[in-house]
């Protein structure tokens, strides 16, 4: 469903969408939105027409007519334009563009979605970043703002977008505005650790590694975090990670980056199997918001660079202390 229904619902667009509806242009602009304002709600008594104090609704301006529901004084209105003039903000300084935007359901809905082009040199074959934002001016869909690699053309890729972790969400009370307003650095140093972490994982990528080096990094991060290597226990999870090593997501036992993707599935969303589609972004997006997060960023700081050599040696010596203190019982 695209949730294009009414004459006054659009999508524009740097190319055509699925559904055939798209405004095609070569630069999406915030002056492709509608102007919105609130203006009091008025009735009629009779012949005479009153405002209801304190009560308002939004309206296009370029029609006139309403594109929300009713709303007292404590309700925010945040508008698309002012969501692409913040985004634009955050992303001052950085290589990108708005890709496409447009308003649903007979304009409640609105989305806008920019293409972060200074990533796109560092993100896989049939990936790329882009920053979205959503929201409903009918009270029914509070703003968010996502990094995915989904570009918004319609009401089910905006369904998609808003299905992962949010980079800011907040219903529009009035504490809205200041907590947008505190998410600004957070959002713009977001978007930064999206490029270390890929240009992590390009280095990762191109460098080889063996098995005994994978079951060396693991044995030392087990043991710099307190694990015993001679309990079944820590040996079940070495043996583990080392399948993820081996054939977790788009493994294949080769490459430091296989290290690291075995080490998030394993401590992230689990071990599914090589059939999976690796995708770069998931994993940063796991290890910045799964489960043990900051244990996993540690491990992907620890195996760059000369970290590598230095986890090879401590959890050689560390898995060769363990077997010399292991008891044999014929």
């Amino acid at each position: 469903m695209h949730g294009i229904e009414t004459v006054r619902d659009f999508q524009v667009g740097l190319s055509r969408a699925w559904h055939g509806l798209t405004e095609v242009v070569e630069v999406v602009t915030a002056d492709h939105f509608p102007h919105i304002q609130r203006v009091p709600l008025s009735y009629a008594v009779g012949e005479q027409l009153r405002e209801w104090d304190g009560m308002t609704v939004p309206i296009s301006t370029d029609d006139g007519l309403p594109v929300g529901t009713v709303s007292g004084e404590s309700y925010t209105l945040f508008t698309p334009r002012e969501a692409m003039a913040f985004l634009g903000e955050v992303l001052a300084g950085t290589g990108h563009k708005v890709e496409s935007l447009g308003m649903v359901f007979n304009r409640a809905h609105w989305f806008v979605t920019f293409s972060l082009d200074e990533l796109q040199g560092i993100a896989p074959d049939g990936e790329a970043f882009k920053l979205s934002a959503s929201g409903g001016l009918d009270k029914s869909q509070s703003p968010r703002i996502n990094l995915t690699h989904t570009v918004q053309v319609c009401h089910n890729t905006v369904m998609l977008t808003r299905k992962g972790r949010a980079l800011f969400g907040s219903k529009l009370t009035k504490g809205f505005s200041s907590k947008l307003e505190a998410s600004r650095d957070a959002l713009g140093q977001t978007v930064g650790m999206a490029r270390i972490w890929n240009e992590t994982l390009r280095g990762l990528e191109r460098t080889k590694a063996t098995v005994d080096e994978a079951r060396a990094v693991y044995a030392a991060d087990l043991a710099e975090n307190g694990a015993d290597l001679k309990s079944a226990r820590s040996s079940n999870l070495l043996d583990e990670l080392l399948v993820g090593f081996q054939r977790g997501r788009g493994n294949s036992g080769a490459t430091r980056y296989d290290t690291l993707n075995g080490y998030t599935e394993v401590f992230g969303s689990g071990l599914v199997g090589s059939a999976s589609k690796r995708d770069s972004f998931k994993r940063w997006e796991s290890s910045e918001y799964g489960g043990n997060a900051d244990r996993k960023a540690a491990f992907a700081d620890g195996i760059a660079g000369l970290g590598w050599d230095r986890m090879v040696q401590a959890g050689s010596e560390a898995l060769a202390d363990a077997r010399r203190n292991t008891v044999t019982v014929a």
